[in-house]
């Protein structure tokens, strides 16, 4: 659920006019209209170009739940369901990667504050940039990672759970993705208890031994996976941030201050 890039003025061409199956985009996209419903049995916006461009954007992670997607079906998901917002299908900003698991929990739910924004009219080569129009008139509960930076705003408890006192944050994460999931937290527990007994070996030779410069491969390698493109970097970023939820002892985490403050410089 962090910020993600993604650059909505470069549409890719796919999404535009281009042929697919004997139809175009235009087409399918006047089907839908015409029946006032997605009636696109072939899913037009289904396509290799497509996927490979969102796995870079979003380095291959999910949307959501921040999984590495490496050898797990990546969909293709839209942030407005197409089932209500039909017209939107093949619109370049609303097209989300996720995993399989977050696709089907969200489903067609899309809570907002105020009514849903209908059909309009909109003609397709107008499509691909209408959902920060809409977030103002709708106000949706669900985080948009490709709009929204809500890293700040995402708590974790020293059991790899995920919590947030935003009413939108925890929204998404209970409601739309159940984000605390058993495969999920066990996941995170990993990425904590790894972090955690490693220090603590070092901790322990350290009371005997001395010498800081021990803890710096351990902490270097977590400091360095604390980046945008690798699994789980939200929870990384908050375990650097409050050291004090996993490290009790006054001494361990000074020890923790001390490298860290080395290893930014």
């Amino acid at each position: 659920m962090i910020k993600v890039n993604k650059d909505l003025s470069q549409v890719p061409n796919i999404l535009t006019s281009s042929p697919t199956r004997g139809e175009s985009r235009i087409t399918v996209f006047q089907n839908n209209i015409d029946s006032f419903e997605y009636v696109d049995e072939k899913n037009s916006y289904k396509v290799s170009s497509i996927q490979k461009k969102l796995n870079e954007i979003y380095h291959l992670k999910c949307a959501y739940c921040e999984q590495k997607l490496l050898d797990s079906p990546k969909h293709i998901e839209h942030y407005r369901p197409k089932s209500t917002y039909y017209w939107l299908a093949y619109s370049w900003d609303n097209l989300l990667l996720s995993c399989g698991s977050c696709n089907s929990a969200k489903g067609n739910r899309f809570e907002t504050i105020n009514s849903s924004v209908p059909y309009r009219n909109e003609q397709f080569n107008n499509i691909h940039n209408l959902g920060s129009a809409y977030d103002i008139v709708e106000e949706p509960l669900i985080i948009n990672p490709e709009k929204d930076d809500m890293i700040n705003e995402i708590i974790y408890d020293k059991n790899g759970k995920v919590s947030s006192l935003n009413n939108r944050v925890q929204h998404t994460i209970e409601n739309a993705c159940n984000l605390n999931r058993d495969e999920l937290v066990q996941l995170r527990q990993i990425v904590l208890t790894d972090f955690i007994n490693d220090f603590n070996k070092h901790f322990n030779i350290f009371i005997k031994e001395g010498g800081l410069s021990r803890f710096e491969p351990t902490i270097e390698t977590f400091f360095e996976k604390c980046n945008e493109t690798e699994e789980f970097y939200s929870l990384r970023y908050f375990i650097l941030k409050h050291l004090d939820i996993f490290f009790v002892e006054a001494s361990k985490q000074k020890i923790l201050e001390i490298v860290i403050q080395d290893l930014s410089e």
